[in-house]
């Protein structure tokens, strides 16, 4: 039988606005990507980092509700590595790194088509159910 994961599927406004999209779902990873808009950027033309902060969160929380369970996140640890300019598409991964009864905790990485990582997070999520 063939997991739907429709917990990680539900709609979220925040993230449809940011242009990020669910590409792969599983119990222990997820990838998500964002489409650049101009109001990706930040004045200086490249990826704002408030976007990967969002890409960090999302993945981490479509991955932590593939269990069925409602998470809220409870803290997140960024760490930025690098940007860039004229950039179409990034991606961010997570992977689950231990469930617990009530947090998730989960290790994501934004990264772009070619592989170079932009950054890292740390985030523990909390159930809420």
């Amino acid at each position: 039988m063939t997991e739907d994961y429709s917990m990680s599927r539900l709609p979220n406004p925040f993230v449809e606005y940011n242009g990020i999209e669910i590409c792969e779902i599983s119990m222990d990873h997820c990838l998500v990507k964002a489409t650049i808009a101009d109001h990706s950027k930040n004045p200086y033309g490249m990826v704002h980092g408030g976007l990967m902060y969002t890409m960090i969160d999302a993945a981490s929380a479509i991955n932590a509700r593939a269990d069925g369970h409602r998470y809220v996140t409870n803290n997140v640890y960024v760490d930025y590595l690098g940007n860039g300019k004229d950039l179409d598409v990034i991606y961010a991964e997570s992977n689950i790194i231990k469930r617990g009864k009530n947090v998730a905790v989960v290790e994501a990485k934004v990264r772009t088509e070619e592989g170079k990582v932009l950054a890292i997070g740390n985030v523990n999520m909390f159930r809420i159910d």
